[in-house]
């Protein structure tokens, strides 16, 4: 489709976030350790992943959604990488609007074609991180860690894959040498299990009350220990769960009333938020609205993100 005299490409902006990749291991006993993977986890991992030729057994069911992923590796750019996304149900009553008469009606589909939204994940590098960006509806790292899980059947060995957001260090380290936090405020997707966390017990509560509300829509949690700032244990709890949540990706927004050394032999409080530390870049390409973006201009803007990365990243 050319474009009509007067039209201009649509700029679309996207955000790619990274993050490294750990596995959780839980013993007979209940206790969990976690450890980063290693330099061959993803080639491996992508190698299991194409071995499964049964495409059924890569349909993932998550918080009652159908997921699908795929390997996929294109010659120009030649990024392995994997998409994931939902696979929208017929029941979600989808539409198609004929542009040139302005009917609506259902959108037709076959019998076995689905309306899929696909999340790029690309790994890189030699620490097991990916970068992971949606060039439309986004599925969220929890999901994907999830998927990757299931198809490849890792809780039947006590295992599961998380992701964990990379961390500004300035960030991280200012929140590691407070004095600890008088306060946390954080939403978590109702949908989105919060894993067993042995460290942070008060997870678990969170957990029961995320279980026992609705299944939709978002929970604010939060903490203040008010003007008296509590206890040193208790600062030191809502410190523990402040750094939980800015390295864990629980939750979507997050924010800390952190207690600081003001550099004159007193202290200070700031109220920093958890996810503006995470390291982000924004990538934008122009596109015409009505044609559709190729996986070529996407994963060329993943790898202009992942260049920005590690200029500042070893």
């Amino acid at each position: 489709m050319r474009l009509l005299e007067g039209e201009q490409l649509a700029k679309v902006n996207r955000r790619v976030l990274f993050f490294d990749t750990v596995v959780e291991t839980t013993d007979k006993s209940g206790k969990v350790a976690t450890s980063r993977v290693d330099q061959d986890f993803w080639l491996r991992t992508l190698a299991k992943l194409e071995a499964i030729t049964d495409h059924k057994k890569r349909i993932h069911r998550h918080s009652g959604r159908r997921f699908y992923g795929v390997v996929a590796r294109p010659k120009s750019p030649p990024i392995h990488h994997i998409q994931i996304g939902r696979l929208r149900d017929l029941s979600d009553h989808l539409e198609q609007t004929d542009l040139s008469s302005g009917t609506v009606a259902p959108l037709t589909l076959g019998p076995n074609l689905r309306v899929s939204e696909p999340t790029f994940v690309v790994p890189f590098g030699l620490k097991g991180r990916v970068a992971i960006m949606s060039p439309g509806g986004s599925t969220r790292q929890e999901t994907i860690a999830s998927w990757l899980t299931g198809v490849l059947n890792l809780a039947t060995s006590g295992k599961s894959v998380r992701f964990r957001p990379v961390v500004d260090e300035a960030a991280l380290t200012r929140l590691v040498n407070s004095q600890g936090a008088v306060g946390v405020e954080f939403n978590l997707d109702a949908e989105e299990p919060i894993p067993s966390d042995t460290e942070v017990p008060i997870l678990d509560a969170v957990e029961q009350v995320r279980k026992k509300g609705p299944s939709v829509g978002t929970i604010t949690i939060g903490w203040t220990l008010g003007r008296d700032g509590g206890t040193i244990s208790d600062r030191g709890l809502i410190k523990k769960l402040a750094q939980k949540i800015a390295e864990g990706g629980i939750a979507k927004r997050g924010k800390v009333n952190l207690v600081l050394d003001d550099g004159q032999g007193g202290v200070k409080r700031e109220v920093h938020s958890l996810f503006e530390d995470q390291v982000v870049t924004k990538v934008s390409y122009e596109v015409e609205a009505d044609v559709r973006t190729s996986s070529e201009i996407v994963l060329s803007a993943i790898n202009d993100a992942i260049s920005t990365f590690n200029q500042s990243h070893s």
